[in-house]
C-alpha cells in the first residue's frame, strides 16, 4: 500500500474564519491554477540575455491572429494567449505575433511574411501542424503493438472517440517572468483508437522567451509523473508553410549551411542527420540569398550525455514534406521539421530541453546565432529537484456547511496542508478535478474520473501542487499522510469499491454535491479506473 504525504497538518480556526471571508480565491474559480506562477518556477536559469530594444505584451483576452487556416478550421477553438513582439527602430521582419493553444502548443506565428505555422488539414485541426512537445514509448512494439505517441497539444479527430478539436488539459498558465509565457499541461495519447491506449503521466511544461532581434527561447520541461518509461522525444515538432517556405539550409559544422532537398518526409536517408555533423541550427527560408527571410530552429550540435546510460543515441534534425502535391497544388501545405532527442525518462524524472527561434533574413540569421552564442545555449540535461529545493504552497480546507472548498493560504499557521510547488523528483500531481454535474474532487490520479480526458466527464481545473510517496520522503521530513487532512470528513470521500486504490473506510458510493475526493492508490504505479456509476 503505497501512501502519499504533505508537509506537516497545521490547524487554526481563527485563520479559517479570516481566510473564510476575506475573499480569498477559492479553488472553485478556475483562475487560481492557471495563475499560480510558483506552479511553473521549473526552468533552469537562461544564458542568454536579451538584446536591443523592443516592446513585448502578452494576453489571454480574445486576440485571434486574423490568418487563413484549413477548411473546417475554427480558431476559437484553440486560443488560450497571444504574444507580441515590436522591434524598436528596427527591420519588420524581426517583429512576430506568436500565440499559445489550450494544450501550450504554439498554433501560430506571424511575421512580415504572414502565417508561417501551416493551415492545419482535416481530423488534426491545430494537433500534428503545431509547434510542440512529442513524448513517445516505444516499448508496446516490442510486444507487437503500437507505440504510444504523447501529445503537448491534444487528440486526433477520429471521428468516433474524439468528434471536435480537443486538447491537453491545462493545468497552469503565467506571464509572471519578464517577456515570457509560461504553461502547465497534461501530455495526452493523441491517436485514442491505437493498441494498447496507454493514458501514460506526463506533464509538459514550456516557457516562451522574447530575447529581441527575432530570437525567441523556448524551454520544454517533461516531468514523468506515472509507471511507465518514455524514451523518445520531439523537441520540438513543428513545421512551416511550404507555400511560404520552401527551401531547407542546415548549417555546418565548420560554418555556412547547405541548400537541402525537401522530398517526402517519409524518405528519412536523406533527410535526417545527426546533430554533431551539423552547426547546431537548421533554417525553412525563401530561398538561400542573404535577403531571404526565413525562420531558424537553433537546437545545439552537442550530446553532452551520450556517456550516460539514459541518452541511447545521437539527437538528429529530421526535415520533409509532410503531404506532397497534386497538379501542383498542396495536399497538405506542411514542411515537417523536428529536433529529435533519444533519452529515457523514467517515472520521477524531470527531463529539460531548450531550442530557439530566429525569425528575419537569412543574412540576419546566420550572424545572430553565431554573435549571441545560442548554438551553445541550446542545451539539455536531466534535472534534480530536491524536498529543499522547492517552493511551497499553502492550503486551508473551508468547510461551508458540508461544501468544502480549497482556499490558497499564506504558509504559517493558517494552512492545513503544505504541497509543493515544483515536481520534487518522485513526487505525484495533486490534481483539482470536476465531474460533469459540477463535483469538486482531489485526487493524485488525473484518470480518477475518467480513464481519458477527451470524453467531457472531467474539467481539470489545476494542481495543488505535488506530494511525496511515503517511500520517497526523507527520513527527517516533517510530514503527514494525505488521508489524514481529510479524518472526520469521510461522507465527501467517494470511490469505486472495485477499484484496487486505497480510501479511507466507510466511504459512500455516491458523491454529495460539491464534494471533494481524495484518492489513493494501492499499488506502485497510479492505476486507471473509471469511476462507479450510480
Amino acid at each position: 500500500m503505497r501512501f502519499f504525504m504533505i508537509h506537516k497538518l497545521r490547524l487554526s480556526n481563527a485563520c479559517f474564519v479570516m481566510l473564510a471571508t476575506a475573499g480569498c480565491l477559492l479553488a472553485t474559480d478556475k483562475a487560481f491554477a492557471l495563475q499560480n506562477s510558483s506552479l511553473l518556477s521549473v526552468f533552469s536559469a537562461s544564458t542568454t540575455a536579451s538584446s536591443g530594444d523592443f516592446n513585448f505584451t502578452s494576453s489571454t483576452a480574445p486576440d485571434l491572429s486574423g490568418s487563413n487556416w484549413g477548411l473546417g478550421v475554427n480558431e476559437n477553438d484553440v486560443y488560450h494567449a497571444a504574444l507580441k513582439h515590436t522591434q524598436t527602430g528596427g527591420p519588420a521582419n524581426r517583429d512576430w505575433e506568436l500565440r499559445i493553444g489550450r494544450g501550450g502548443q504554439i498554433y501560430s506565428i506571424r511575421s512580415d511574411v504572414g502565417e508561417i505555422v501551416p493551415p492545419q488539414s482535416i481530423g488534426r485541426p491545430y494537433n500534428d501542424e503545431v509547434f510542440q512537445a512529442i513524448s513517445v514509448d516505444t516499448s508496446p512494439r516490442d510486444s507487437g503493438g503500437q507505440a504510444a505517441f504523447y501529445h503537448q497539444s491534444g487528440y486526433y479527430v477520429d471521428g468516433t472517440n474524439v468528434t471536435q478539436p480537443t486538447f491537453a488539459p491545462m493545468l497552469a498558465s503565467s506571464s509572471a517572468e519578464s517577456n515570457s509565457w509560461a504553461t502547465l499541461s497534461l501530455a495526452v495519447q493523441a491517436d485514442t483508437e491505437s493498441t494498447p491506449q496507454q493514458p501514460g503521466g506526463l506533464l509538459n511544461y514550456q516557457r516562451t522567451r522574447d530575447l529581441g532581434g527575432g530570437v525567441i527561447e523556448v524551454t520544454h520541461s517533461i516531468y514523468n509523473f506515472g509507471s511507465d518509461r518514455v524514451n523518445f522525444h520531439n523537441l520540438p515538432w513543428g513545421g512551416v508553410r511550404k507555400t511560404v517556405f520552401d527551401n531547407m539550409l542546415v548549417s555546418n559544422p565548420g560554418g555556412g549551411f547547405t541548400d537541402r532537398l525537401i522530398d517526402d518526409f517519409d524518405q528519412t536517408a536523406n533527410q535526417v542527420v545527426t546533430s554533431d555533423n551539423t552547426g547546431g541550427w537548421a533554417a525553412f527560408t525563401e530561398g538561400t540569398a542573404g535577403s531571404d527571410r526565413g525562420l531558424a530552429y537553433v537546437f545545439g550540435n552537442t550530446d553532452n550525455h551520450l556517456a550516460e546510460s539514459w541518452q541511447t543515441s545521437k539527437s538528429s534534425w529530421r526535415w520533409g514534406d509532410g503531404g506532397g502535391d497534386f497538379l501542383g497544388i498542396p495536399i497538405r501545405d506542411f514542411n515537417v521539421g523536428t529536433f529529435r532527442r533519444e533519452v529515457d525518462v523514467n517515472p520521477g524524472d524531470l527531463f529539460e530541453s531548450r531550442y530557439f527561434m530566429v525569425l528575419g533574413d537569412v543574412d540576419h540569421i546566420d550572424s545572430t546565432i553565431a554573435d549571441r552564442d545560442l548554438v551553445a545555449s541550446a542545451t539539455y540535461d536531466k534535472r534534480t529537484i530536491g524536498e529543499a529545493d522547492s517552493d511551497l504552497l499553502g492550503w486551508y480546507i473551508v468547510d461551508d456547511n458540508g461544501t468544502l472548498s480549497i482556499v490558497e493560504s499564506d504558509l504559517g499557521d493558517a494552512s492545513d496542508f503544505i504541497t509543493y510547488a515544483q515536481p520534487v523528483n518522485g513526487s505525484t500531481p495533486l490534481f483539482l478535478l470536476e465531474d460533469a454535474e459540477g463535483n469538486e474532487f482531489v485526487s493524485v490520479d488525473p484518470y480518477a474520473l475518467s480513464e481519458t480526458p477527451h470524453d467531457g466527464i472531467t474539467d481539470y481545473k489545476g494542481i495543488l501542487g505535488f506530494v511525496l510517496p511515503q517511500d520517497v520522503t526523507s527520513a527527517d521530513g516533517n510530514y503527514v499522510e494525505l488521508n489524514a487532512v481529510f479524518a472526520g470528513k469521510e461522507n465527501y470521500l467517494n470511490t469505486d469499491p472495485g477499484a484496487t486504490f486505497f480510501a479511507l473506510p466507510g466511504i459512500s458510493s455516491v458523491p454529495e454535491p460539491s464534494a471533494i475526493v481524495l484518492l489513493m492508490f494501492a499499488s506502485s504505479g497510479l492505476c486507471l479506473r473509471r469511476r462507479k456509476k450510480v
